[in-house]
């Protein structure tokens, strides 16, 4: 029984690094406002403009 809480907390713990972060980001926030999509990799109808979630991914449009 303690091994389920210990995974359930880490789980949550898990969960709440990634979901506040993804809103603060001034990069993606702009890069959304000029119609960019973030991702690792841009397809090739798409050009690089930038960076998104602090440099690990690229702003494609």
């Amino acid at each position: 029984m303690r091994v389920l809480q210990l995974l359930f907390a880490v789980l949550v713990i898990l969960l709440l690094q990634g979901a506040p972060a993804a809103r603060g980001r001034p990069d993606t926030q702009q890069c959304r406002s000029n119609r960019g999509h973030c991702r690792r990799l841009c397809f090739h109808m798409e050009h690089w403009e930038g960076s998104c979630s602090s440099g690990r991914l690229r702003c494609c449009r």
